[in-house]
């Protein structure tokens, strides 16, 4: 019996769709493969459940009947078609539909499996937004189809939800590559076929550049924000709002994607050169599907533009008080240092174009230099302030900002506040009540201290400028100071696309160019998404603006802004 056709997109089954095709069935093809139903229409033709008579099985036949061309064009088409059939036909991958047979009569027909399915198309709307784990599932499939294509030599051109099938027994299948291409042949643009789906198509083949798997790439990650988000990243009321939109607005943040957020930052960047490549994006999914629990991303191995200098050992000051001086691991160069690098201008008619186009890729996590095992040679570093205790253990912090005490303070990682005290006896429970121990010379204890923010990350200083990211108080503005290696200068990224401090989220206060940052409480807001990628931009997500420093200014106490991203050393960050 032939499995059940899958539903079409407006809730008709296959009977129903027959009904308003009912030219084609019981049309024998090449004298095997018999039409039986109907399952759907596109832009480049129909799809056919049908009867291989031989080899009796159940097929899928797509006749392709693309409208307005000449006969010249159809003529290219259909012999661009079986070309490419054929060479898809040699792709043999469990995540993409296998083709049996090319059959060339009035138009050509491709001969693929039939597959017991719903479109992700129809399972996004008649099931709902998909979670995350499961849209990374998804999306780990059809990456590897397409790899598999990519390696061939094939693009596909296409990917979108409704060419992604989701079948019965859990399989995941990307399927109509009826605008692939065989990669570096771009004659298939110029017979005035459809180029591709406005909400799923990348920016670079919107502005008819040269495209490679890097934008099938970027279809993909529309595609899994739809899924996870219900609705396509640039979604509006015709393809040239689509287009316009997706060549003028910064990429969308997802607001339910959560351990998926990564992978979207990473593959709907405009600029395909810092997109994530295929090894990128299937690392960032295979640590979705783990719930995030997989290691942080990973650095590149090339040196930064400025390599720091190594770190100095500790030593014992000559005072003859016994105490420590630990110098900073990794000190940035000094201020006022600028890489060779000359600036670059973006021509005004290009910025206006693809404004905030030149972004960020494959963000990845800043961890603090310190482990277990130099734990106790390179101790935590408070916030600039008074030494709290001339006999305890200290670090010394190079040039503090101006109006910072500049003596030595307490090496264990504590707040200003913390730090004038110290903390009370701790209570002891007995029976119902809960009593305080007694402390000497008092006879009420002292009530408890608010716990201090444990200050977890390193420095991000500036290629240009060599001042490092600081928040002079909680909930200030971000500026650039001399780095010093205090806790209001170590930030992290603890894997949310957030970028914290003191722990609280930097966001911007607004999306505009030249926007301010400062420091609030972590509220899950698309402002408070950064990510810094292996070019060395830190990039705020939802403006696709990258922080810089006005000016390269080095003076301290300069607001850090974001602004277009250009490349320059006031824009790249270690």
């Amino acid at each position: 019996m032939p499995p059940t056709a899958p539903l079409r997109p407006d809730g008709r089954n296959s009977r129903a769709y027959d009904a308003a095709m009912p030219d084609r069935p019981h049309t024998i093809l090449s004298g095997r493969y018999r039409l039986v139903s109907a399952i759907g229409e596109g832009g480049m033709g129909r799809v056919w459940h049908a009867r291989d008579e031989l080899l009796d099985r159940d097929v899928a036949v797509k006749e392709i009947t693309p409208e307005g061309l000449s006969r010249t064009e159809l003529g290219d088409l259909r012999e661009r078609a079986i070309r490419e059939a054929r060479a898809i036909a040699q792709i043999s991958h469990p995540s993409v539909v296998r083709i049996f047979d090319v059959v060339d009569e009035d138009t050509p027909w491709i001969v693929m499996e039939l597959i017991p399915s719903r479109s992700l198309h129809e399972v996004i709307e008649q099931d709902g937004a998909q979670t995350p784990e499961e849209v990374a599932r998804i999306g780990l499939a059809v990456l590897a189809g397409l790899r598999a294509g990519h390696q061939a030599g094939i693009l596909h051109r296409d990917v979108k939800p409704a060419n992604v099938l989701m079948a019965e027994n859990g399989r995941v299948v990307l399927t109509d590559f009826g605008l692939a291409t065989l990669a570096g042949d771009s004659s298939m643009t110029r017979t005035g076929v459809v180029i591709g789906s406005p909400s799923y198509l990348a920016p670079e083949r919107a502005l008819d550049q040269p495209a490679d798997a890097r934008a099938d790439l970027w279809s993909l990650g529309a595609t899994l924000f739809t899924a996870i988000e219900g609705r396509a990243p640039y979604q509006k009321s015709s393809p040239m709002a689509t287009l316009s939109a997706l060549m003028m607005e910064p990429p969308p943040v997802s607001e339910r994607a959560g351990v998926l957020r990564p992978v979207l930052a990473a593959l709907l960047r405009k600029d395909p050169d810092k997109r994530a490549d295929a090894s990128e994006a299937e690392r960032l999914l295979r640590e979705a599907v783990a719930g995030g629990a997989a290691a942080e991303p990973v650095v590149p191995e090339a040196a930064p533009l400025l390599s720091p200098p190594p770190p100095s050992p500790a030593r014992t000051d000559d005072t003859g008080s016994g105490r420590t001086t630990v110098t900073l691991s990794h000190p940035p160069p000094a201020a006022g240092a600028r890489a060779t690098r000359s600036r670059w201008l973006i021509p005004v008619a290009v910025a206006l174009i693809v404004a905030g186009g030149l972004a960020a890729a494959r963000p990845f996590t800043v961890v603090s230099s310190a482990n277990p095992s130099t734990a106790a040679t390179q101790p935590s570093l408070a916030a600039p302030g008074p030494a709290s205790n001339p006999g305890t253990a200290s670090a010394t912090t190079g040039p503090a900002p101006s109006g910072a005490a500049t003596g030595p303070t307490r090496a264990a990682a504590t707040s200003p506040a913390s730090a004038a005290s110290s903390p009370p006896a701790t209570p002891v429970r007995t029976g119902a009540t809960t009593t305080a121990p007694a402390t000497r010379g008092t006879t009420t204890p002292p009530p408890q201290a608010p716990a201090p923010v444990q200050a977890v990350g390193s420095q991000i200083w500036n290629h240009g400028t060599g001042t490092c990211l600081h928040l002079p108080g909680r909930g200030g503005q971000v500026q650039l100071w001399q780095c010093n290696g205090s806790d209001s200068q170590r930030f992290h990224f603890p894997g949310d696309g957030t970028l914290r401090v003191l722990g609280q989220c930097v966001e911007s206060l607004s999306t505009g160019t030249g926007s301010r940052l400062r420091a609030a409480a972590c509220s899950g807001s698309a402002r408070q998404q950064f990510a810094l990628n292996t070019a060395r931009d830190l990039v705020h997500l939802p403006a696709d603006l990258c922080v810089d420093v006005p000016d390269w200014n080095t003076a301290n106490g300069v607001p850090a802004q974001i602004w277009s991203c250009a490349g320059t050393d006031n824009q790249k960050w270690n």
